[in-house]
């Protein structure tokens, strides 16, 4: 009998990523159904939260290819927490709010700009709040905004920069935050067919 042939499997750097972050959901979400079956017991364990968002703006510059483009970051001010880091648009969702409205809230609040559209980004920021012993998951979202439109910063933040892609992961405080501008570049920001299914807006 002839051996079966071995293929080999290269996932791309996207495929991977996805592959990964279901994989992580699916571990935290495994988390949730055991500590509901321990809670009234004596083992403590951390609480599972979503009450955040992340927004990444973004423009492409006129006169250029649609792949060139610069993503927003906006400085948080040097007497406020994590004072003098750069960050995408973070915000807490309102009770009874939506996701996607907490995303266009925040970025007004912050930022002043309504985004010409708004997509998922089909990527989930987590993080552990240990003052509060959570795991905290954020969806995040990127928005289109219009390559003119004026910045107005919100009472929390102090200076903001248009950055490519290479100055946005180097200014960013946080991993997660790292991977998430690389992978709106490279799915969403840049445009073509695949951007537009994750289009919300």
């Amino acid at each position: 009998m002839d051996p079966v042939p071995v293929v080999a499997y290269a996932p791309t750097p996207l495929s991977f990523l996805r592959w990964r972050w279901n994989a992580m959901l699916a571990l935290v979400c495994r988390g949730v159904i055991v500590a509901a079956g321990v809670r009234g017991g004596s083992q403590a364990m951390p609480r599972v939260v979503s009450d955040l968002v992340d927004v990444y703006p973004f423009r492409r510059l006129p006169q250029r290819p649609p792949y060139e483009v610069q993503f927003l970051l906006v400085r948080r001010r040097a007497d406020g927490p994590l004072g003098g880091t750069w960050h995408a648009v973070h915000g807490r969702i309102l009770p009874q709010e939506r996701a996607l409205e907490a995303a266009a809230r925040e970025l007004l609040e912050q930022t002043g700009l309504v985004p010409q559209r708004l997509y998922s980004a089909d990527f989930v920021a987590q993080f552990y709040d240990h003052a509060n012993d959570a795991i905290v998951l954020a969806p995040v979202f990127a928005a289109l905004i219009e390559p003119r439109a004026a910045v107005r910063l919100s009472a929390a933040h102090d200076d903001y920069a248009w950055c490519d892609l290479d100055e946005a992961v180097a200014r960013l405080l946080w991993t997660s935050q790292r991977w998430a501008v690389r992978h709106i570049h490279a799915v969403i920001a840049c445009g073509g067919e695949e951007a537009e299914f994750y289009a919300l807006t």
